[in-house]
């Protein structure tokens, strides 16, 4: 409060900052790499599909298939492989989850416009506008519950309206920093 008669934050916590002394950040497992690092192969098309697309048992076999990520050059953060311009563009890609893997999910996505990811036929993520590089985004509780140790269906659609335009997107683990 403004007269600090309630204290909103831990006082040896605000101390130890001042001083330049932070927790240690979590470790950050790839699990499903984006492009940032790495060429990764993904079915795709910017024709409309059928409306199952995101499902596991839908068949991408007639998609094109090339190494993420999607968009056009110039785009910030983007690392772009293939050039997409059109409005829409649908991903598919499978994804092994080791075993043991399977909770403390993000997504790891780059998205310039309107992003809506499917893992295993479930909505993981339906995210709005867009951003300028590389961020994580929880996983809805019904698809962290759908995720396997195994085989998994990582299916991504990407709206775009005006400007830059780029998507790319992964699965990463986060395990608390060791002290």
């Amino acid at each position: 409060t403004y007269d600090r008669e309630v204290l909103k934050i831990d006082l040896s916590t605000v101390a130890a900052a001042n001083r330049g002394q932070f927790p240690p950040l979590p470790k950050v497992t790839a699990i499903a790499p984006t492009a940032q690092k790495e060429a990764v192969l993904w079915r795709y098309t910017t024709d409309r599909p059928a409306d199952d697309w995101f499902k596991p048992e839908f068949d991408a076999a007639s998609w094109k298939e090339g190494q993420a990520g999607f968009g056009t050059q110039g785009t910030p953060g983007a690392v772009v492989r293939i050039e997409w311009k059109s409005s829409d563009i649908w991903l598919r890609r499978e994804i092994t989850i080791p075993d043991g893997k399977t909770e403390k999910l993000s997504l790891l996505m780059h998205h310039d416009e309107d992003a809506e990811v499917y893992i295993n036929g479930v909505l993981a993520a339906k995210i709005p506008g867009y951003i300028g590089d590389y961020d994580e985004f929880e996983i809805s509780a019904e698809a962290q519950k759908a995720i396997k140790p195994g085989k998994n269906i990582l299916a991504v659609h990407c709206h775009q309206t005006a400007g830059g335009q780029y998507i790319d997107a992964g699965i990463v683990s986060f395990q608390p920093a060791q002290k």
